[in-house]
């Protein structure tokens, strides 16, 4: 209290009578509703585990061909170019190369296109190692492909967002023990 006779606390803020600051009471309160923890919702934990396994189904699918064609594994052959498209987008430009691959093996030629391949590697008519991993409609050119990099963020990402939700669960579940066994009466 000042001389006065009107209390006051450290940050100058009026106190009732007898020094209390009439919003402790509401400031205890606010304390225990924020160190209460929600429930996480059942509903968008599904729904977020469904996305989640489409998202890592579509980033293994892939994989084994995306990690062959890194490491240039699978049948060489020749691929011819037929046609080049391009795609400007801002700051680059997407190419298509399509042709045919001949298998070294002595395979039937079939129409494919040849990944990553740029103005600078495809030319009407030119032939171009590649690999043949396993892909229905592309080859590989010889320094082969990053196609690893995008299916190994999709599957780190699923697994980091399968482990925080099962995080989320497994401290509901803690808290609720806990405060089960805490609580009067039980």
């Amino acid at each position: 209290m000042n001389g006065n006779g009107v209390g006051h606390d450290v940050n100058n803020h009026f106190t009732g009578p007898g020094g209390t600051d009439p919003h402790a009471a509401d400031a205890a309160a606010s304390t225990g509703k924020a160190g209460a923890r929600r429930r996480p919702s059942p509903a968008f934990s599904l729904v977020l585990l469904l996305l989640v396994a489409g998202v890592a189904y579509v980033g293994s699918a892939g994989l084994d061909q995306s990690l062959r064609a890194a490491r240039g594994e699978g049948a060489p052959g020749v691929f011819t170019a037929a046609a080049l498209s391009c795609v400007q987008h801002p700051g680059h430009e997407s190419c298509t190369c399509h042709g045919r691959y001949t298998p070294d093996s002595g395979g039937e030629a079939r129409g494919v296109y040849l990944h990553a391949a740029g103005r600078d590697t495809c030319r009407e008519g030119e032939e171009i190692p590649a690999v043949d991993v396993g892909a229905e409609n592309r080859v590989y050119g010889p320094d082969g492909s990053r196609e690893w990099m995008l299916a190994s963020v999709l599957l780190m990402g699923s697994a980091a967002a399968v482990g925080g939700l099962t995080v989320t669960w497994v401290r509901h579940v803690r808290g609720f023990r806990t405060a089960g066994r805490s609580s009067p009466g039980v």
